[in-house]
């Protein structure tokens, strides 16, 4: 009688926590481009964002970018992707991406982006891309490469686009 009762108990607060999580509003994340979060880079130090831009894979790294911003900066606008599973920022429990946000973000930035053309290989060197993860300002020598990077937990965060 008692496992049926500790069933029947373990039954009802799980169908509570759905009910309670299924009335709960998900805000679906803004994505950003990269210029916006260079534009003023001491305010995103830190922030936990979704970053929509060119995501590009070569020997040296994998970096999120866009070939030009309105204001012209001293270092190409980019930012090196780092992995770390472990300090990276979890994504939201409701991973959702603001679809409308992204699709307009996405076509102004490829207005002045285009992705890399390859006489060898695949296509998959440089692809569009929404990364989850913290900003991270570089320093001293690194910063001179890039003005900043976005930690994240690895390629569970990544989510590759097409323009279909």
């Amino acid at each position: 009688m008692s496992r049926r009762l500790a069933r029947a108990l373990v039954v009802t607060a799980s169908a509570c926590l759905f009910a309670v999580a299924a009335d709960a509003p998900t805000a679906a994340l803004t994505p950003v481009g990269v210029c916006d979060i260079l534009r003023d880079l001491t305010k995103m130090d830190g922030k936990e964002l979704a970053v929509v831009g060119r995501y590009s894979f070569r020997s040296e790294g994998r970096w999120m970018s866009e070939q030009s911003c309105d204001a012209p900066a001293p270092t190409p606008p980019e930012l090196w992707l780092q992995e770390d599973a472990r300090d990276a920022p979890k994504p939201p429990g409701q991973f959702e991406i603001d679809n409308l946000a992204l699709r307009k973000k996405l076509a102004e930035i490829g207005r002045h982006t285009s992705l890399g053309k390859f006489r060898f290989g695949t296509p998959d060197y440089d692809r569009w891309a929404v990364v989850y993860g913290r900003v991270l300002p570089r320093k001293g020598e690194e910063a001179k490469k890039a003005p900043a990077s976005l930690l994240f937990r690895g390629s569970g965060v990544v989510i590759f686009l097409t323009m279909d």
